[in-house]
């Protein structure tokens, strides 16, 4: 189990942001950019440097492919989007970089309003506002629709992930809730259930497990998932290949986010669980709250915090 961090620019790649990262006790690192800029070059670039620099690259990501809405939506343009994608994981096997991320139409209205969280700015989200919000696109679509788009995208990537030995995490939706005209499909266990049975139960075929994403599930009786049998269940099967490790206020219809020893989930808890599991992956912080002016102390202050946690867990193990 590493402490990483995640959403790395390739511009974020210079000794002084290294320095700050090791000095926090970081092991591992996510770098993403663009498909334009992803060129062979630009991929072994990264490697080196981050290979230079005592960080394990635990993934390279593409920004704008990896929620394809071509893919999703069956759009006329979503061959090129896949082929694009396809040869990007071949690129990653090559260069020995074993994880990427992939979501289905996760995002849209993700942050309805600011809120706070102990005085710091924060995102916030209301369902009444998000359900107020304008149509996406030209029409609405269906489950269906995006369950069929979803199992062609995943029986035409995974063969070509398996074969350069690239596992492939799947972020849930983040709001998971329909809006605007667009189902959200993974915004569920089962959901998720229902994707790693198509995959064939395959650990190429693993999640992204965001457990504030699972934390604003709204379950079944709209009291919440039960986040730690899930992680149990998944864990158990190796599909856990990271931990986006953020709190919140309250399951859906409304939330805040918040610092991670602030919120309503037990962090002690999953944090057992994943030492439970031999969970062997990277666990980062995702994102923090504040502005611009307060990131990097609030970060420092969240990477402690889940540091301490991974410590903690592991002792009582």
């Amino acid at each position: 189990m590493k402490l990483g961090v995640s959403h790395q620019r390739p511009d974020d790649l210079n000794s002084e942001r290294f320095d700050f990262l090791l000095g926090l006790g970081v092991e591992a690192i996510e770098v993403r950019l663009f498909s334009a800029e992803a060129t062979r070059e630009r991929l072994e670039s990264i490697v080196e440097t981050v290979g230079g620099s005592g960080l394990e690259l635990h993934e390279i990501m593409l920004d704008d492919l990896y929620n394809s809405q071509t893919a999703v939506l069956g759009r006329p343009e979503r061959d090129v989007d896949v082929d694009r994608f396809k040869r990007f994981l071949v690129d990653l096997g090559e260069l020995g970089i074993p994880h990427t991320t992939y979501a289905w139409h996760t995002g849209g209205m993700y942050e309805t309003h600011r809120d706070e969280t102990r005085g710091v700015p924060t995102r916030g989200f209301s369902t009444e506002l998000a359900g107020a919000a304008p149509r996406a696109y030209e029409r609405d679509f269906t489950e269906d629709e995006l369950w069929a788009n979803y199992e062609r995208f995943i029986d035409e990537v995974l063969p070509v992930a398996e074969q350069a030995g690239v596992a492939l995490q799947l972020h849930p939706n983040d709001p998971p809730i329909d809006h605007q005209g667009v189902p959200r499909l993974f915004k569920s266990t089962d959901a998720v259930r229902r994707a790693m049975a198509r995959a064939g139960q395959s650990p190429t075929s693993g999640i992204l497990f965001c457990v504030g994403t699972w934390a604003e599930m709204a379950g079944s009786d709209g009291t919440g998932e039960d986040v730690p049998g899930a992680l149990r269940e998944f864990g158990a099967r190796g599909q856990i290949h990271q931990v986006h490790l953020r709190n919140i206020t309250a399951p859906l219809p409304n939330f805040a986010e918040t610092f991670p020893d602030a919120g309503y989930l037990d962090l002690h808890e999953v944090m057992d669980v994943l030492v439970e599991v031999g969970f062997e992956g990277m666990i980062v912080p995702d994102h923090v709250p504040g502005d611009d002016a307060q990131i990097l102390i609030n970060e420092a202050y969240t990477l402690g915090y889940l540091r301490a946690l991974i410590q903690y867990a592991k002792r009582k193990a």
